[in-house]
């Protein structure tokens, strides 16, 4: 009875260890199914499509005179889901005995599933993988000896770059508009003769965090297209519309071949594909962008700018980068500069009140214990509250009856000072009360510090959401509303780093 042997790759491109593995298969069994790896995925690690891999391979049985013993060659889409993936491969495939391979993960999957999995060390390993060779093409170097022979003119002529569409689709918020946007938008120009922009409507968007401070559709409209303009292409037709579902329509049109996505929304363009099969469309190939991070290393994404995290550019807002450093020390030299009002200056609580009316700001911090005692008692409760038990260093017993705020044993801060530990604690304050909105009672909201908390307006505007207010007392002029924007945030940023 023959024996079928599959084999799992990517083969971007087909080289050496590739033939190796094949000829291993054969010595355990008579037939092999080829399943080609991402086949409907299109970046860096995977730009030659699916169907010229298919054609190489098939180029490759036949010089080597085996094209009787392939079976078939079928394309395994990326799932990012075990289970899924699986169950695509079962149906892609087919009966088989054995799976060679060296992919851990391939291999591991099949062996959950039941199916017997010899498992291939790497031939010659630090030769014949795949993104080593695509380097040494990008780099000019000599990569031909890795490849057969009768491949180097079909690779040659391929080449690494991704094919170009004849339509390319993308959508997005475009919230805050990002370093992570320009790049999705610069492969839709890369890769797509024509390319159509989405931008989502407020039904899309509503229950995200802090929808209150998601740009307006004209200003998201207005910078997608400066950018289209700043990058446009002659030979290109660029469309921008709005979309309030999340297919965009793509599920439906019949004139588009690719999809641009993130890895983040990759699932999405997933969704879609399986809702043009049910309309009786062929898929759309899925060209994913690498993820652009912040120089935190985290991912920059619009919800981080909102939430005062980064700015656009992955900057991170931060107090100090400095290892076991306790506190950062106000220069005298400093002091004329803080003492200019940083926002806008109420006279009264009253007038104040009526601007927060006005302004509908979906986040409130207040600094100081006057200005929290004042706006408690006309039924103000800012989200974070900040209070020293002083006025003026006179000590106050405004907040005596309230058990719930306590000081903390690590939570000092001396006067012409920024304590780091109250300052982060003062972030993680702010980023439970943007989590939880509705916990302002407990002790979740409330910052009691040691000492003299006039210094942490700074770190509570640098850490405060975009479109927030912080309200501090100045002694002289009244109340002060700063409201919160990344000009602010970099201005506070300046002034931080001349503190030692």
């Amino acid at each position: 009875m023959q024996k079928t042997a599959l084999i799992v790759g990517r083969f971007q491109p087909f080289h050496k260890g590739h033939l190796f593995l094949i000829k291993k298969a054969l010595e355990e069994a008579d037939k092999i199914i080829i399943g080609i790896g991402s086949a409907n995925i299109g970046n860096e690690d995977n730009p030659i499509d699916y169907e010229t891999r298919k054609k190489i391979i098939k180029a490759v049985f036949y010089k080597e005179k085996i094209e009787e013993r392939l079976i078939k060659i079928v394309p395994l889409n990326d799932f990012f889901d075990d289970k899924k993936w699986l169950a695509n491969l079962k149906e892609q495939v087919g009966n088989f005995d054995i799976a060679l391979g060296n992919n851990d993960w391939t291999n591991n999957i099949l062996k959950k599933a039941g199916y017997r999995v010899l498992k291939v060390d790497y031939y010659k390993r630090p030769l014949y993988e795949g993104w080593r060779i695509r380097k040494l093409i990008k780099k000019g170097k000599d990569w031909q000896s890795r490849v057969p022979d009768y491949l180097i003119k079909a690779i040659t002529d391929y080449g690494l770059k991704m094919t170009n569409f004849q339509h390319v689709v993308l959508g997005g918020t475009f919230d805050h508009f990002h370093a992570g946007h320009k790049a999705l938008l610069k492969k839709a120009f890369e890769v797509g003769k024509k390319v159509t922009i989405g931008i989502a409507t407020e039904e899309l968007y509503k229950n995200k965090l802090l929808p209150e401070t998601i740009d307006s559709f004209e200003e998201r409209n207005k910078t997608v297209k400066k950018f289209v303009k700043k990058y446009f292409i002659h030979d290109r037709e660029i469309d921008v519309i709005s979309f309030s579902e999340f297919t965009g329509g793509a599920d439906k049109k019949k004139n588009i071949d690719a999809i641009v996505v993130s890895k983040d929304t990759y699932k999405n363009a997933l969704k879609i594909n399986q809702l043009r099969l049910q309309n009786k469309l062929p898929i759309l190939k899925i060209i994913t962008v690498d993820d652009v991070l912040a120089e935190d290393g985290e991912l920059i994404s619009s919800e981080r700018i909102r939430m005062g995290k980064i700015d656009k550019e992955g900057k991170k807002y931060q107090i100090s980068n400095i290892k076991n450093q306790k506190e950062i020390k106000m220069p005298e030299n400093l002091r004329p500069t803080l003492q200019k009002p940083l926002g806008k200056v109420y006279k009264t609580t009253k007038q104040l009140l009526q601007s927060i009316k006005r302004l509908k700001c979906p986040f409130i911090i207040g600094v100081g214990d006057i200005i929290v005692d004042s706006l408690l008692k006309e039924g103000m409760d800012p989200d974070v509250k900040v209070i020293d038990f002083k006025s003026r260093r006179v000590r106050t017993d405004l907040f005596a009856k309230l058990k719930h705020v306590q000081k903390g044993p690590s939570l000092n801060n001396n006067p012409g000072t920024i304590n780091l530990k109250a300052a982060e604690r003062l972030r993680d304050l702010i980023r439970t009360a943007m989590s939880f909105p509705r916990r302002r009672e407990s002790s979740d909201s409330w910052l009691v510090v040691d000492g003299e908390e006039d210094l942490l307006t700074l770190p509570a505007i640098l850490f405060a959401p975009l479109n927030s207010l912080v309200l501090y007392g100045h002694w002289k002029l009244g109340i002060i509303a700063v409201e919160v924007d990344e000009k602010i945030k970099d201005k506070i940023m300046e002034i931080i780093k001349k503190f030692n």
